[in-house]
């Protein structure tokens, strides 16, 4: 990968640079519309044909009691009779038959070996456990003497390979390959443990793979664990719009997004691996989606290398995740009560950290009505984490793109300025954008309540946190003479520890399960 030399940027190219940028400023009197075109709008679903499972944003569930994981739906399996079907390589119209005549409580079991499907397999009924003898390892595309591997490179298009729509499912010990849309899709389910799958694209950085991996949605008390997701196009390992969640002890490399949380309500994400992604970890609300989400606990991860070039299509994908810079460890946009604790961090190329309000990506408030305003990014506690270095010292890998990445366009441009003129060679390990709430009340400088402390960092690091102040910077970075010195000016950074990042986290804290 090439690094930029940010201590040999000259004038000429900084303004350059600063001539792609077109973000909107705005005056105090404006609804914010800082850095972002914010026109396109996936909430995650495309094209869902079950009903919707309740998911409406009217009611709010008690987080009161943590979950670990255990059955909390209403359906079981006690007392009923469910049937074991076993299968075997070359029986894949026997499975696909027996799938569709299914009674609820069965299981399908398949032995060790490659299975080839022409179309997706689709379940709907209750109680269903779908198995195999093992997930295999990363690049295995047929099936070995403890592995089952189901491969969907000739299916239809347009299709998933495992679609699921049931309470009290479970998918264990497979491997899904080369899926045509997503490969492992599970909608409006209760009661879902996913459990030693692999998802993978044969080929990297392809903006035809499949958008998602592993991708449950709408739907309540899910568990992923012990998992990988690889090429992804979108992201590695979702859980959106969904109530309590457990993501545990996963791998997820090469995706645009390894793992993602969005619009979510109750998610532990611990002991997992998110490695040469786009971004690692990525925590967002969508506009135009009624599920506010909040109480996101991320403890003891590893989030380390993730600068893939963004091949995420900026058409067929998240909005959103397309905008992601390359060298993203971490993308926290409108969310609330989110917690980081025990996680470690290092090389990534962009920021360690970037807290987002949702203005940065869509700015027009009424698009994000459904969710009552829920653009807003608030209490967020980052403590008792590892930075170990070697991050934020190429934004976008050295390679802004205004049109397809604004935020990281100006972020590029305003770093390369400062290490031309005041010799800063890194992004802090956390970046603020400064704009919520919005217009900023300077009294209150720290109303979000974002709290930095107690986190290992360097020797060498100075300061910990840039308040970036989108608004103002963009604005000073537009035109025919754009003002490198005025923009920089507004930035504010901080060492760990300074007023006012030195709160100690919200109340009530977190409560979304236990190790």
């Amino acid at each position: 990968m090439h690094r930029l030399s940010l201590t040999r940027a000259s004038c000429a190219a900084l303004l350059t640079v600063v001539g792609l940028l077109a973000l909107p400023g705005c005056s105090e009197e404006e609804d914010p519309k800082p850095s972002g075109p914010g026109t396109k709008v996936d909430a995650g679903t495309d094209a869902g044909t079950e009903p919707d499972a309740g998911t409406d944003a009217g009611v709010i569930v008690d987080a009161g009691t943590p979950w670990d994981g255990g059955v909390t739906g209403t359906f079981s399996c006690a007392g009923k009779q469910g049937q074991t079907y076993s299968f075997t390589p070359g029986q894949e119209q026997q499975i696909q038959d027996r799938v569709n005549s299914l009674t609820e409580c069965a299981t399908i079991q398949l032995a060790a070996g490659t299975y080839t499907f022409d179309n997706a397999i689709t379940i709907r009924k209750d109680g269903i456990t779908f198995a195999g003898a093992g997930k295999g390892t990363k690049g295995e595309a047929t099936g070995g003497a403890s592995s089952t591997v189901l491969v969907f490179t000739n299916a239809a298009a347009n299709t998933n390979g495992l679609d699921v729509v049931g309470k009290l499912f479970t998918v264990r010990d497979v491997a899904i390959w080369n899926a045509k849309k997503d490969a492992l899709r599970i909608e409006n389910s209760t009661d879902v443990l996913i459990q030693r799958v692999r998802t993978e694209w044969a080929q990297q950085n392809k903006e035809s793979n499949g958008k998602y991996g592993i991708y449950p949605v709408k739907s309540k008390y899910v568990t992923i664990d012990d998992c990988e997701a690889y090429n992804a196009a979108d992201a590695g390992i979702y859980v959106g719009q969904t109530e309590y969640a457990i993501v545990r002890n996963n791998k997820a490399l090469q995706n645009v997004a390894g793992i993602e949380i969005e619009n979510t309500r109750f998610a532990f994400v611990h002991g997992n691996l998110a490695q040469d992604n786009t971004t690692g970890l990525v925590v967002f609300d969508l506009p135009g989606n009624p599920i506010v989400g909040t109480d996101i606990r991320f403890q003891n991860n590893k989030v380390l290398d993730n600068n893939r070039p963004n091949f995420a299509s900026v058409t067929a994908s998240s909005s959103t995740v397309s905008q992601v810079p390359a060298g993203t460890g971490t993308f926290i946009l409108a969310s609330r009560r989110v917690e980081f604790s025990g996680n470690t961090w290092s090389n990534n190329n962009t920021v360690d950290i970037a807290v987002l309000s949702g203005l940065a990506i869509e700015p027009d408030p009424a698009q994000w009505s459904a969710g009552g305003g829920n653009w807003g990014t608030s209490d967020i506690y980052i403590h008792d984490n590892t930075f170990q270095g070697g991050s934020g010292d190429s934004v976008d890998n050295g390679a802004p793109d205004q049109e397809k990445r604004p935020f990281g366009a100006v972020v590029f441009a305003a770093y390369q300025y400062a290490a031309a003129a005041q010799g800063i060679l890194r992004v802090e390990h956390i970046l603020w954008d400064g704009i919520d709430p919005a217009p900023r009340d300077p009294k209150h400088p720290n109303a979000i309540n974002l709290c930095v402390g107690a986190n290992t960092v360097p020797q060498s690091t100075k300061n910990i946190m840039v308040d970036f102040d989108l608004q103002a910077v963009s604005g000073n970075l537009t035109g025919s003479s754009p003002n490198l010195t005025t923009a920089w000016g507004f930035t504010k950074h901080y060492a760990q520890g300074a007023a006012p990042y030195n709160c100690a986290g919200f109340n009530p804290p977190v409560v979304t399960g236990s190790l």
